[in-house]
Formats: structure tokens, C-alpha cells, sequence
């Protein structure tokens, strides 16, 4: 094993370390997977990577080039439906000496939509397309998956602000004890309410609704020592609106479908024949401050080469919030392909990042990724840039 690797392996376990050293010394009365709600959903758009570079020697130009990234995710779970969008878009561009200006540009959306049979199970069946497209494409690539499936995912983020509400007025000797499961589930779910006070009252005057609503939940428990104040109200605006909190998803689901292309990446090309499309993923926050989520992929072609040609893709994502400034993630792909008549080739890519909560909406990150393909050399690459999350 190389001396990097095994460097990865040691941050990783001082990550597990810092979450037991770090936790806070009380444990709070609820749990996440206490929160249930019957709409469960987030939306979150972010200009992501933003970086430009010009240096100039007298009149001429020397360096010229720059990068952006755009991120969309949204999820939404409603029974009998579900459905999430992710989409990410990337675009560069680079001055050559000559004068002429090069670039690229890449975006990626994958859509998939549940409907489960009964309000009061897990079974669904769901269809899935997934659009590539890149500066050499003729025409997006585009393929559907169709299947059958089983589980359910919860987004508990809103109790998680609940929760970093409680530990705030606690700290501040607001309160004389944590407060019971049931309020600081009701508390999530005023949290999770926020559009539709907008919607009820304006944008101007919705918020002194909602911050009476929870001040109200939060005082009949009786355990206010005095009044929740000002200091309160503070603590609770900090936590809503200028701090920003990673998602807290809960729940696990395994789909089995067939996978068809619809159109190939470049004119002319035959199609790929329909194959079989396993997937299965878990979310699960440890903690408070912990969150783990794993996506296992596996297809492989309804041919002759069924089993014999395959791709298995192992995605890990590990999130631990130092601070409520200072968050620590690292992302793990393992991917292990399989050609006709060659031997399987394994792929890992990982990354570990650093990211420094300006404001809630500016982020910084330092990141430091790595890559090794079975018969190619070792990379490594070290960025910093900012992120600007616009919702």
C-alpha cells in the first residue's frame, strides 16, 4: 500500500476521532430518525469553484483563464410520490499563447421520480433519466432507467436546526433542561413551515410569525427561566439565516430496473443494448454533527456478456461539522469496470475538504483530491475556491 494511501486511511480515522472528541456532553432527548413529516423536501442552488486568473508582463498577456461550476439539487418526498433532481455544470476557459481563447464545458442531470403503490408501504416503482453532455458531444447522451424498488428517505435538516437552536439557548442559560422529543419535533416541523408562512403573510412580516410560533412551542414546555428575549430570538436568526447546515437525510432504498440509451454521445453510433440497473443507498447521521451516505451501483448488459461486462461503482460521502463555521467532508468513489475480453480495472477517485462558512451564503474550501487508475500514474490535485449558495 502507498504512503498516500495509507495517509487517507489515518485522516479518515482522526475524522472518526475528532467526532468523539468533539460531540457535546449532553445528548439531546430526540434522535433523527424521530422526525417524520408528510412532505419532506430541500432545494439547494449554489455557484460553486468561481475562479479567474490574468497576469500581464508590460503589454503582453501571460495567463488568462478561468472556471466556474454550478450546482442543483432538490428533493422531494410525499407519499405515494418522490422524486429528486441533481444537476452540476461545469465551464472553463484558457488563453493559449497564441492569442486564441479554448473552452470547455460539461453538465450533467439526473432525474428520478417514485411512486410508491400505497401510502402506507415502501414498495414503488420509479423511472430515472440521466442527460450527459459535454463540449465534444454531438447531442446530449441520454439514457432511462425504468424499475421497481423498495424504502424511503426523510430529510430532517429543519430538526437539525432545531437542535443547534437548543443547543444555543442551553448554552445561554435560556433554558433549565433539553427540551422533550415531542417539542423539538413539532420545533422542526414550524422550521419546515417557513414557505408556507411566506406564502400566508408577506416577505416582510412573515418572520415575526414564525419566530412567535416557535418561541411559543418552545416556552409551554415550561422550562424557560425567564422569557426566551432577545439573546433568544438572536440565537434563533444566527441559526436560520446565517449559518449554513449541511442536509441531515436518514432512510435507505434498493432499486432493481433495466437501463436503455435513448440517444448515444456522438451521431451515427449504435446504441447500447438494454441492460440491468442495481442500486442501493443509505444515509444515516451518526450524530448531530455526523453524517454518512453510501450509493452502491451495478449494470450490466441483457447480452451474451451478461455478468461478464459490468460496471460497479461504490460511492461514500462522510460529513462532520467541527463548528458551526467549520465542516470537514470527504468523498470516496470506487469503481471497478469490465470490458469484453479484458481483465476488470479498478478506479479510485477521493477528495478531502475543508469548508469555512463565510455567511450562510459563502463558503470556502480547501480540497485536496486523489486519483489512481489501475494502469495509470497517480494524481493528485490541491484547490481553493469560493462557493456562493443563491438558495
Amino acid at each position: 500500500m502507498s504512503t498516500k494511501h495509507t495517509c487517507i486511511r489515518t485522516l479518515a480515522k482522526c475524522g472518526l476521532l475528532l467526532t468523539t472528541l468533539l460531540s457535546p456532553t449532553w445528548a439531546q432527548n430526540v434522535s433523527v430518525t424521530d422526525y417524520s413529516v408528510p412532505v419532506s423536501q430541500s432545494t439547494n442552488l449554489r455557484i460553486d469553484g468561481l475562479s479567474f486568473s490574468y497576469v500581464t508582463e508590460g503589454e503582453d498577456v501571460l495567463v488568462e483563464g478561468g472556471d466556474a461550476g454550478i450546482v442543483y439539487k432538490k428533493f422531494y418526498n410525499s407519499l405515494p410520490y418522490a422524486y429528486s433532481f441533481d444537476f452540476l455544470g461545469s465551464a472553463s476557459y484558457n488563453r493559449e499563447p497564441s492569442g486564441n481563447r479554448t473552452g470547455t464545458f460539461s453538465s450533467d442531470f439526473r432525474i428520478q421520480v417514485q411512486k410508491y403503490f400505497k401510502d402506507t408501504n415502501k414498495f414503488f416503482y420509479s423511472f430515472s433519466p440521466n442527460v450527459q453532455y459535454r463540449k465534444s458531444f454531438d447531442r446530449p447522451q441520454t439514457d432511462v432507467t425504468v424499475g421497481l424498488g423498495y424504502g424511503r428517505f426523510i430529510d430532517a435538516t429543519a430538526l437539525r436546526k432545531a437542535v443547534r437552536i437548543e443547543d444555543f439557548l442551553y448554552k445561554e442559560g435560556v433554558l433549565a433542561d433539553l427540551l422533550p422529543k415531542e417539542t423539538m419535533v413539532e420545533l422542526g416541523h414550524i422550521i419546515d413551515k417557513e414557505d408556507e408562512y411566506r406564502d400566508l403573510y408577506d416577505d416582510r412580516s412573515y418572520q415575526n410569525y414564525w419566530y412567535e410560533d416557535m418561541s411559543n412551542e418552545i416556552t409551554k414546555t415550561g422550562l424557560v427561566l425567564d422569557k426566551i428575549g432577545a439573546i433568544g430570538l438572536l440565537r434563533m436568526r444566527e441559526v436560520l439565516t446565517q449559518e449554513t447546515i449541511n442536509d441531515r437525510f436518514f432512510g435507505w432504498d434498493v432499486n432493481l430496473g433495466v437501463q436503455m440509451e435513448v440517444l448515444t454521445a456522438e451521431e451515427g453510433d449504435k446504441r447500447k443494448d438494454p441492460g440491468m440497473a442495481f442500486n442501493f443507498r443509505y444515509s444515516r447521521p451518526i450524530n448531530w454533527s455526523t453524517q454518512v451516505n453510501t450509493d452502491f451501483q451495478f449494470d450490466t448488459p441483457f447480452n451474451d456478456d451478461f455478468g461478464r461486462e459490468y460496471t460497479l461503482t461504490q460511492n461514500i460521502d462522510f460529513i462532520y461539522e467541527i463548528t458551526n463555521r467549520i465542516a470537514f467532508t470527504t468523498t470516496n468513489t470506487i469503481r471497478l469496470r469490465k470490458q469484453r475480453l479484458s481483465d476488470a480495472k479498478l478506479s479510485v477517485n477521493s477528495s478531502i475538504d475543508f469548508n469555512f462558512f463565510i455567511e450562510n451564503k459563502i463558503v470556502f474550501r480547501i480540497s485536496d483530491q486523489f486519483f489512481k487508475a489501475e494502469g495509470a500514474s497517480f494524481r493528485q490535485s490541491f484547490n481553493v475556491a469560493l462557493s456562493y449558495r443563491i438558495f
